[in-house]
């Protein structure tokens, strides 16, 4: 998330020879419920003061694993996040569900090599984690794309069957009630990038994952103008636009309330794709909230604070235009 994402090269234009191929994704649990979701990842602000805020979802980031470990597993849980975790109770307490985001920008190659073949025991420790701080689901925030290219570098590993296997494991290690998501960039959703890498995760364990919230940042070339890259033409929508993903990509349908529009908040949460929120309101949330109403499945910020305008407007005057029951 904190890093600067892929940037594809090549086509962009919409493959509709491999479109055909993908009649076989089916929508999962998620109900049709409009989130409005912001990533935690720092303790500039104190995390208890997102209680007052209009999120819907509060994922805290980022857990890993010791890259240079032997043995068994161990989680690693960043510093800022220890201090924060007995403030839970009152996120809580304000109706807000919370999750742990494992990886993250800053979880290299190495690390993520460890767990090829360990996934079942990795979603059994992502589960006591859950279990113990109360929280209600596990986001996978995956960046290895040297990982997820048809043919890897032999440093690298098979990123899309890890991500199958560790998703199909949190299914049955986690409580029943308990949310997955991913957090895909756009060009793994591309067929024209090494083949839409992240399409044959949403194949084979799409209907474990309860919503995928797309980081249109930090991906120069699939961001911006949003009207093309993140909403999406009616008329030609582009492969990796919400419009294109729904109505076009996926043939048969990534229902519209598992997609998520990711935006960073601030200007310095990102190198690129930032949109003053007032822009995000009228260029993205209005126009998905007019083609699919209560369906649309949200918005993701990334990252939470107070400490600046656009912060502050994400905090309290998005939830009112995008949240039916905060209107």
């Amino acid at each position: 998330m904190g890093q600067a994402g892929l940037v594809a090269s090549g086509s962009r234009i919409l493959c509709l020879v491999g479109l055909a191929l993908l009649v076989f994704f089916i929508g999962g649990a998620a109900s049709a419920q409009t989130r409005y979701v912001i990533y935690y990842n720092s303790a500039a602000t104190p995390l208890e003061k997102v209680a007052s805020a209009g999120y819907t979802d509060v994922i805290l980031s980022f857990l890993t694993v010791d890259p240079d470990g032997a043995g068994s597993l161990k989680l690693v849980v960043p510093a800022t996040l220890k201090d924060e975790l007995p403030k839970l109770p009152a996120i809580r307490a304000s109706g807000k569900r919370i999750l742990i985001s494992f990886g993250g920008g800053d979880m290299k190659t190495r690390a993520w090599k460890r767990l090829v073949g360990r996934e079942v025991e990795l979603a059994g420790l992502l589960s006591e984690f859950v279990k113990s701080h109360g929280l209600d689901g596990v986001d996978i925030d995956f960046e290895i794309s040297e990982a997820l290219e048809e043919r890897w570098p032999k440093h690298a590993f098979d990123g899309v069957s890890l991500l199958i296997d560790l998703t199909k494991a949190l299914e049955a290690a986690l409580p029943s009630a308990a949310l997955i998501t991913h957090a895909p960039q756009p060009p793994y959703l591309d067929p024209k990038w090494q083949g839409g890498p992240y399409l044959k995760v949403l194949k084979a364990a799409g209907e474990h994952i309860d919503w995928i919230s797309i980081q249109y940042y930090n991906n120069p070339g699939y961001e911006t103008p949003a009207k093309r890259y993140v909403v999406g033409e009616p008329d030609n929508p582009f492969v990796t636009a919400y419009i294109g993903l729904v109505e076009a990509t996926i043939e048969g349908g990534w229902p519209a309330a598992k997609i998520l529009v990711g935006k960073p908040v601030f200007k310095g949460d990102a190198a690129s794709g930032h949109m003053p929120p007032e822009r995000v309101v009228s260029e993205i949330v209005k126009p998905l909230l007019d083609r699919y109403g209560e369906k649309f499945g949200g918005l993701m910020g990334w990252q939470y604070s107070d400490l600046t305008r656009d912060h502050r407007y994400w905090n309290d005057k998005i939830a009112p235009v995008l949240l039916p029951g905060a209107r």
